[in-house]
C-alpha cells in the first residue's frame, strides 16, 4: 500500500481547521542538504544498493527481450498459451498448475517456488492468473517495440 502525499500530510495535519491553516502557512524549514542524498549509505552498503539495482534492471532487460522475441514469432499466441496452462479450464492459473507445468517440462519446484511465480504475474491479489494478468507479463510492455 502506498500513500500520496495529500494523504502523508493529513496523517500528520490537525483536524480544526484554523490549526491546518496555521501550520500551512508557516514557512518551510526545509534546507537543501549540503551532501548526495544517497551518501546516508556507508561504503559497502552503497555498492551493494547499486549491485541489486544493476541486477533488477540486467533480469528486466531480459525479460522484455524474452517477451520482444516471443511476440515476434508467428506462431505464438498468448491465450493459447494461457489455456495450455490452465490445466483445469477454469479461466485462471492456480499455483499448483504451475507447479504442475513446470514438473512437466522437467523443472520440480516446490510450492513457495510455485507461489512466488504465481506472485510476479497476479497484480489483483487473488491468488491466481487471468488471461489479462497473463498477457500483461508476456507480451512486451515497450511501447516502441509493442507490436
Amino acid at each position: 500500500m502506498r500513500l500520496d502525499a495529500r494523504e502523508f500530510e493529513g496523517a500528520f495535519l490537525a483536524n480544526d481547521r484554523f490549526a491546518s491553516s496555521e501550520v500551512a502557512r508557516r514557512p518551510s524549514n526545509y534546507s537543501p542538504r549540503p551532501i548526495r542524498r544517497d551518501d546516508c549509505f556507508l561504503p559497502r552498503t552503497a555498492e551493494a544498493f547499486r549491485s541489486h539495482w544493476r541486477t533488477i534492471i540486467r533480469v528486466e532487460n531480459a525479460a522484455e527481450l524474452a517477451r520482444q522475441r516471443l511476440a515476434s514469432r508467428p506462431g505464438y499466441n498468448a491465450y493459447e498459451a494461457f489455456n495450455s496452462l490452465d490445466l483445469n479450464g477454469g479461466g485462471s492459473i492456480s499455483t499448483d498448475e504451475i507447479q504442475r507445468n513446470l514438473q512437466s517440462r522437467g523443472f520440480f519446484v516446490g510450492y513457495q517456488e510455485a507461489k512466488q511465480v504465481l506472485d510476479k504475474f497476479d497484480k489483483n491479489g487473488n491468488g491466481s492468473i487471468g488471461y489479462s494478468e497473463f498477457a500483461s507479463e508476456t507480451l512486451p510492455k515497450s511501447p516502441a517495440r509493442r507490436r
